[in-house]
């Protein structure tokens, strides 16, 4: 791939927590039908680095751009505009709506005056456009026959595809999904798999942060490694694995895998995290 199917990049971003540097000089670029892997340690900044591309949090300094538009100085609903959606580690969906209504509210007018004119019937009303894509989009992911349920109502594996719905009904141009696998069993987390699978498309650049190696190993084209705030190695996935520096910072120190899966069951919302399985560094 060339420079010209860049879709994200993020150059030289840094970002300060009063004295605390949590991300130093971070650089990357995912391009038009790309997955790339971005993988490290409990606090080496992965989570914090999609905040900041999404506009939760500001930049210090560096730049991120996603078809060569500035993100790091637009607000949240301006950056969604952009064409950047993305999934949360911790689900964050409207439990009162009906799963429907979760996808809907991503496809609201893009300017006031027209959702203003839409409530009192001064505009053409989009909805029923709204819905037939919504419903396209849950009928993708094999949930159309949830599309009248409370979202808070639905179980764990539903609710995170509700999520993973609700962030490409809008057809991002790049996906940003924070550990989608969280909390899976086997069987969805193969579903989840399939539909990563699925979405590739020349049009969308995804970034996978995860903890499970085996679907990061299996579906990444790229794999950026982050520890400490700033970027270990990158590379294919083969050459990462192979990789003396990966292997020492994320899992070559004694206890190391305790101390991941220790860490990521303590989390709240990995409550069916799988108790008994190890995190398999790329292993079928």
């Amino acid at each position: 791939m060339n420079a010209a199917t860049t879709a994200l990049e993020v150059k030289g971003v840094s970002r300060n927590f009063g004295g605390v540097a949590a991300l130093a000089d971070v650089s990357f670029a995912v391009h038009e039908g790309e997955v790339m892997g971005l993988i490290g340690p409990n606090g080496a900044g992965k989570s914090t680095l999609v905040n900041m591309a999404a506009g939760s949090y500001r930049v210090t300094s560096g730049r991120i751009l996603l078809d060569g538009v500035e993100l790091q100085t637009l607000p949240k609903y301006k950056i969604a505009r952009a064409g950047l959606g993305r999934t949360y580690q911790n689900i964050r969906l409207f439990d009162g709506l009906t799963v429907l209504q979760n996808l809907e509210v991503a496809l609201v007018p893009r300017s006031l005056p027209l959702l203003i004119a839409e409530a009192f019937w001064l505009a053409p009303r989009d909805s029923a456009e709204a819905r037939e894509t919504s419903h396209a989009v849950l009928a993708r992911l094999g949930i159309a026959h949830l599309a009248g349920r409370q979202a808070g109502s639905l179980a764990y594996g539903q609710q995170k595809l509700v999520e993973l719905a609700r962030a490409i009904v809008g057809r991002p141009r790049a996906l940003l999904l924070d550990e989608p696998a969280a909390g899976l069993n086997h069987g969805e987390t193969d579903e989840l798999k399939a539909h990563i699978q699925s979405l590739r498309s020349p049009e969308l650049a995804i970034v996978l942060i995860e903890h499970d190696m085996k679907l990061i190993m299996s579906v990444s084209d790229e794999i950026t490694v982050m520890n400490r705030g700033a970027v270990l190695a990158q590379g294919p996935p083969e050459a990462i694995r192979d990789n003396r520096q990966v292997q020492e910072a994320y899992l070559g120190q004694p206890g190391a895998m305790g101390a991941i899966e220790s860490a990521a069951r303590s989390r709240r919302n990995r409550v069916r995290l799988r108790a008994s399985e190890s995190l398999a560094w790329g292993q079928s």
